[in-house]
């Protein structure tokens, strides 16, 4: 059997992008393609480039979110038919979730239902590498270069996933989690 890249892999091109309705469409792109296709067939070991849909785990990772397309329906449609697979986590590293549910609520409210497929992080000294931030979906890593400039790098290589990776992994040491679902008080 013949593996069909994914198309939204396919139709990444790898390097530096910039402007705020190229580097939207982009992340749209990568949030959107994670929904499973129809009659899609599941990859095999052996394939190159594995859909996105088969990833078991996303990072977005960033100060605020505000900026981000996660308050588009068809982005949290995606990403809901993705958490449905089961056994999937989108794990979610930022400093300021205050202004993020403020800013969009949508995808504020929509959090609250997948709470149980959802971890939301902080630094704990409130401080997160420039070098973090964007999206991985292994193998392809969106990199924000530039939140004011909006630049931002497309890597689609399983390497710079894998490093990506492991540099989320060292830095999950120094973080708490965030952002609960419900606000207990009196």
């Amino acid at each position: 059997m013949t593996h069909q890249p994914d198309p939204a892999v396919a139709g990444l091109t790898p390097g530096v992008h910039q402007g705020r309705q190229a580097c939207t469409a982009l992340l749209r792109q990568v949030l959107t393609a994670l929904a499973p296709s129809v009659g899609a067939t599941v990859p095999d070991a052996h394939s190159p480039m594995p859909s996105l849909a088969s990833a078991r785990e996303v990072w977005l990772i960033d100060r605020q979110f505000n900026d981000w397309p996660l308050d588009d329906p068809l982005v949290l449609s995606g990403l809901g038919a993705w958490l449905r697979q089961g056994g999937r986590r989108l794990q979610i590293l930022g400093v300021d979730f205050d202004d993020t549910a403020r800013g969009l609520p949508r995808f504020a409210r929509w959090r609250r239902d997948w709470m149980h497929a959802i971890d939301v992080f902080r630094p704990v000294d409130g401080e997160l590498p420039a070098t973090l931030l964007g999206v991985l979906v292994a193998p392809v890593l969106l990199q924000r270069l530039d939140a004011r400039d909006w630049r931002v790098r497309v890597l689609t290589d399983p390497v710079h996933a894998r490093t990506a990776q492991t540099e989320v992994a060292d830095f999950l040491q120094r973080c708490e989690p965030s952002w609960p679902a419900t606000t207990l008080g009196l």
